[in-house]
């Protein structure tokens, strides 16, 4: 080592022992206690002492071997050690593990859970499930073919012919849109129940851009009554050369023009309002006895007769992708039974149907909705057999579209709204959309209206 560096280090090592001189903090060496003699350079350097030796070290005190260690356990300030609820009890007095598991917290919020699932399922079982179960099952025997030959359902028997009105016609085909690599600028524009209500029409059609020449309208029935301003929506109609099917109104109406017409109509009664819905006389040429058909029937002219005359009780549309055959008639048709047999008067009133004989009501109780037996009857069909109906009549249940059946009557006359069904040609199939406006209310100003929807 060099000897000129020494005195340096000297005085690193006086420094540094003036340092250590001072007082540990806790104890000082690790070899003895008691030692206060300082190793000096020379004992460094000449190897007879570690440096390491010379650092202060710090250490805890030491325990006394009469006092034992505790565990760790013991440090730790736990409440339920002192909580009375969770000591254990002696044998004999504590509760059995099920009613512990069961007051607990968290058992009782699973549990809340699982019962409120359990009675969901239930009552969705009870008021949905099963009676939709019901009603299929009641909708498959139906249409079983043993029940036919065992029961007889309607239309079996030849009907008789009515040459007072149009039964069946078809629609040109060239208003009919079509699909695929032909498709084309048609549209049909069908519409519920209009009642008289000559401006929502015009909303209707301004609304889906009418254009006379590639479009078509059709009317669902009951063109007229109810509303303010029926013959107008008939030359509105004749006007946009629309094709319309007859109605309960429009048959009523005309019924009235032909007995109006005849040599014995009998007279009002004397004592009778002739805005009354009902007619109390009870005169032989009217079912209903209604005078404001009467009244209706004497404001229209000759060419609104004959158009409504012209109005068929069944409009075959035609083949169209995606719908299969589409039908317009008013109020629907009873499954399984040919367009030229279906009974007229049902077919313009209908609303429920009898399982066991098919036979048509215009009622709501007795039977379900012709229009679930008839889904029913074309799911069972191939599909180039299935047909689609659009109709109107039925306002209290509304607007109703499914795949096989599409009620457009939202009761536009009660201050509904007036609904369209457009049908376009597509690429890939027909495109349906709906396009409705709002009405007014009506039912103000037509306090003695007929019966019917």
């Amino acid at each position: 080592m060099n000897p000129q560096r020494r005195p340096q280090l000297r005085s690193r090592t006086s420094d540094s022992s003036s340092v250590s001189s001072t007082p540990p903090l806790i104890h000082r060496t690790r070899a003895d206690s008691t030692a206060t003699d300082t190793p000096t350079l020379t004992d460094i350097v000449g190897g007879s002492m570690d440096y390491r030796d010379s650092l202060p070290t710090y250490s805890t005190p030491p325990r006394s071997s009469a006092s034992p260690r505790r565990p760790l356990i013991e440090f730790v300030k736990n409440e339920w050690r002192t909580d009375p609820r969770d000591a254990y009890s002696p044998a004999g007095n504590h509760e059995p593990d099920w009613l512990s598991m069961m007051k607990a917290p968290r058992f009782r919020r699973h549990a809340i859970v699982y019962v409120l699932i359990l009675s969901t399922c239930w009552m969705a079982y009870k008021w949905w499930l099963r009676p939709m179960w019901i009603e299929d099952v009641a909708l498959t025997k139906s249409l079983d073919e043993k029940q036919r030959m065992k029961k007889g359902w309607f239309g079996i028997n030849m009907r008789p012919a009515f040459t007072d009105m149009v039964h069946l016609k078809t629609l040109d085909k060239g208003l009919v849109p079509q699909s695929g690599k032909e498709v084309g600028n048609q549209r049909l524009i069908i519409v519920g129940d209009v009642h008289g209500c000559r401006d929502e029409l015009i909303a209707l059609l301004d609304k889906v851009s009418f254009k006379p020449l590639s479009d078509h309208l059709i009317l669902t029935g009951d063109v007229i009554a109810k509303g303010p301003d029926s013959g107008g929506v008939i030359d509105l109609a004749r006007q946009m050369g629309a094709s319309c099917v007859r109605g309960n109104h429009e048959d009523r109406i005309l019924l009235a023009h032909r007995s109006l017409r005849s040599a014995s109509m009998p007279l009002q009664g004397p004592n009778e309002d002739p805005h009354s819905a009902d007619d109390d006389m009870g005169e032989e040429s009217f079912s209903h006895g209604d005078y404001k058909d009467r009244t209706l029937a004497k404001e229209l002219t000759e060419k609104q007769i004959e158009w409504l005359e012209a109005c068929p009780v069944i409009l075959r549309v035609g083949e169209i992708e995606g719908m299969g055959e589409l039908l317009v008639v008013h109020a629907g048709l009873v499954p399984g039974v040919d367009l030229e047999r279906q009974d007229p008067f049902h077919v313009m009133n209908m609303r429920t149907i009898d399982l066991d004989t098919h036979v048509p009501s215009e009622g709501r109780d007795g039977g379900v909705a012709w229009t679930k037996l008839w889904s029913k009857y074309q799911k069972r069909l191939p599909k180039s057999e299935r047909t689609t109906i659009v109709y109107g009549h039925d306002s209290r249940v509304g607007l109703h579209i499914k795949k096989y059946t599409k009620g457009l009557d939202s009761g536009c006359v009660k201050g509904g709204k007036l609904t369209a069904l457009v049908v376009e040609g597509g690429r890939k199939g027909a495109r349906q959309r709906l396009v409705s406006v709002d009405c007014k209310d009506y039912r103000r100003r037509n306090k003695g209206k007929g019966k019917g929807d």
